[in-house]
């Protein structure tokens, strides 16, 4: 059976713009970049139009480790929203069987945070928010690898299949590039339009191994999220990028710090191969240091070609700057949207540690 497995990938490449001082707006300080300073609440407008790429510019820009090999004979894409939408209701089935959890057993125990769709020898293809990831058992020693596959690749599916993914020392895998018209958070499939057919994919192992600073993260991944893959510590904070729960900012501990630390931070363990990314200019939100769960943290001058339609895949929290209220001087609001709905965030400090409370006005779904 053919399943079709479509990853909302972006590239969070972390270059930094240089500012040209006679062109560049001046900088906004932390209190700007943090604190709304007139009456009532409301979101930061950061958002820029958004220019669809071509298919030119989605070809020119498919990440170059990835060679590509055209097949004389094969079976043509096609896309059926009624037969996707059953295969989708099957795949979330099939991860939550018996038979995946025995299959898949000692897989799962080393490494819980990937889904697993086949076996090749010592080695497993699994995916999470991020894509494909394949995971090498050596001396039962479990090591996942990046693959840096993007959005714009549609590949022949792997589920409930143990397919021959491992050939001459390569993950090699059939697939089609296609251009992506629209993802979103709220439950949607993809409208997408065929590039190029009936490609072969290959990834040298050398390559998907390479970890260059030895921290844990091969250097695909690390490209792909915008960490050093030649540092360990890309912050320079003394933590390794693997251990660190905020590797792009040094952390501090302040009152504020402290405040959109607890309410970034969950009570659920902590991911390694799994952030979640947080869009501020704001040095208190940059600097916090969470303790069950990892965070990237972009920058608005940083280069992030996200589409804004797919922009909650990667940011599913999104936090206004902090606003007082007249009537509430100790309590500090924000407006949050998560996947499931909008709302308010109120932080009051109080007996020397801050009370979150939140609540929402609009419910996605059920």
């Amino acid at each position: 059976m053919k399943v079709q497995y479509l990853f909302a990938l972006i590239v969070l490449a972390a270059c930094n713009k240089k500012e040209n001082p006679a062109t560049s707006a001046p900088k906004k300080n932390i209190e700007q970049n943090c604190f709304i300073t007139n009456q009532g609440i409301n979101f930061d407008n950061t958002k820029t139009t958004y220019i669809a790429p071509t298919n030119e510019d989605i070809l020119n820009s498919l990440p170059k480790h990835i060679q590509q090999k055209q097949l004389t004979e094969f079976q043509k894409f096609s896309y059926d929203k009624i037969q996707t939408e059953e295969l989708q209701k099957k795949e979330i089935a099939y991860f939550d069987s018996d038979g995946y959890r025995s299959k898949f057993q000692e897989w799962i125990k080393a490494l819980p945070e990937f889904s697993y769709l086949s076996i090749n020898e010592n080695f497993a293809l699994a995916k999470n928010k991020y894509g494909l990831w394949i995971v090498e058992n050596v001396q039962n020693q479990y090591k996942p690898y990046f693959l840096g596959i993007t959005q714009n690749f549609y590949l022949n599916d792997f589920y409930n299949k143990d397919q021959h993914f491992i050939k001459d020392n390569q993950f090699v895998a059939n697939g089609t590039i296609v251009n992506v018209q629209r993802l979103s958070r709220v439950p949607m499939l993809p409208k997408y339009d065929v590039i190029k057919d009936g490609i072969e994919f290959s990834i040298h192992l050398d390559e998907i191994r390479k970890d260059t600073d030895g921290d844990g993260y091969n250097d695909l991944f690390e490209a792909f999220v915008g960490l050093n893959p030649n540092a360990k510590d890309t912050d320079g904070d003394g933590i390794d990028d693997f251990e660190d729960s905020n590797p792009k900012f040094k952390s501090e501990t302040s009152k504020f710090t402290e405040m959109y630390e607890a309410i970034a931070d969950e009570t659920s363990p902590k991911l390694f191969y799994t952030f979640t990314e947080i869009l501020t200019d704001c040095e208190y939100f940059q600097k916090i240091n969470p303790k069950n769960r990892k965070v990237l943290i972009y920058t608005t001058e940083e280069k992030l070609p996200l589409k804004e339609d797919v922009l909650d895949n990667f940011f599913p929290r999104k936090y206004s700057k902090m606003s007082t209220n007249k009537d509430f001087p100790e309590v500090y609001f924000t407006d949050f949207s998560d996947v499931t709905g909008d709302g308010t965030i109120s932080a009051e400090f109080k007996d020397g540690k801050w009370n979150i409370t939140k609540k929402y006005t609009i419910t996605f779904g059920v």
